[in-house]
């Protein structure tokens, strides 16, 4: 009786930092499982797409790490392919999905192909936990699933007029108290001519007219598209979310990690003098 092909196949959205020594982990696993099942010959290829859009194959992993990969001989797409004759098979593919010459969203998917369910759930299981140590957070798919696009250029005319909206209620609330405090310093005889009373209302009246509200809302706007603009190029500049690391682009990578690092501990070091000072002000003010 010929035996049933078992399958199983899974796609992953999330980033991915590949190094020459993951890959070569995902390859050993590949050989290994393979082996266990079958003392038949395996056949290996690894297929790899560049930005320009040519496709090179070869069957020895070292030459995948001679490759340049920087510019438009950047990888983008890299597959790795093992079988045997008798229906087993191991298929990884690893794509940069932020290219420009890539159509799916999927960042790594798996096909494994075989005779017996149990090395087929058990292979899947170990080349899973390989790819879980290689995660990295999808900035990227997270912000096309909200429509990033279109929040964008909704957040600056909602936070315009939320802006001028706080302004204009707020200059209200202190043109009543200003009022307030007039009135009761004529009660209180501080101030004896009506005149002088009108004179200071009208003042306030013009600190804070809806000119004034109109300039702190622009500045409120403007200064939070500075803040998505720096958030934006942060994300997008220095938090790379696929990546091949060898060749060229591992130094790129690791300038890119210091940068971002630097930059966190400056933010975060800020933050804690900033509550720390605003503490000790609150301290000696009392």
């Amino acid at each position: 009786m010929k035996k049933l092909n078992v399958e199983a196949n899974k796609a992953f959205y999330h980033g991915f930092i590949l190094t020459e020594q993951e890959l070569r982990r995902f390859n050993d696993l590949i050989q290994d499982q393979l082996k266990k099942e079958s003392e038949g010959e395996i056949k290996n290829s690894f297929s790899v797409t560049f930005e320009s859009g040519v496709v090179a194959e070869t069957i020895d992993i070292e030459e995948i790490f001679s490759l340049e990969n920087s510019g438009s001989a950047k990888i983008i797409d890299l597959k790795i392919s093992s079988e045997i004759t008798d229906s087993r098979k191991l298929v990884i593919e690893f794509t940069n999905a932020n290219s420009s010459n890539v159509s799916t969203e999927i960042s790594i998917r798996y096909n494994i192909s075989g005779l017996t369910r149990d090395w087929v759930f058990v292979t899947s299981s170990l080349i899973e936990e390989r790819i879980k140590k290689i995660r990295r957070w999808n900035i990227n798919y997270n912000f096309k699933k909200t429509n990033y696009k279109l929040l964008m250029m909704l957040s600056m005319p909602f936070s315009l007029i939320i802006a001028l909206m706080f302004e204009l209620i707020n200059g209200d609330y202190e043109r009543q108290i200003a009022i307030e405090e007039i009135r009761n310093e004529y009660e209180s005889g501080k101030l004896t001519e009506p005149i002088e009373a009108f004179l200071k209302i009208n003042e306030i009246g013009q600190s804070l007219d809806s000119a004034t509200a109109l300039i702190y809302a622009f500045l409120t706007t403007g200064g939070l598209f500075i803040i998505l603009l720096l958030v934006h190029w942060y994300l997008y500049a220095l938090y790379p979310v696929y990546n091949f690391c060898w060749g060229d682009y591992l130094a790129t990578f690791k300038k890119r990690e210091s940068l971002r690092k630097t930059i966190d501990t400056v933010v975060i070091i800020g933050l804690i003098i900033s509550v720390i000072g605003g503490i000790i002000a609150n301290q000696i003010g009392k």
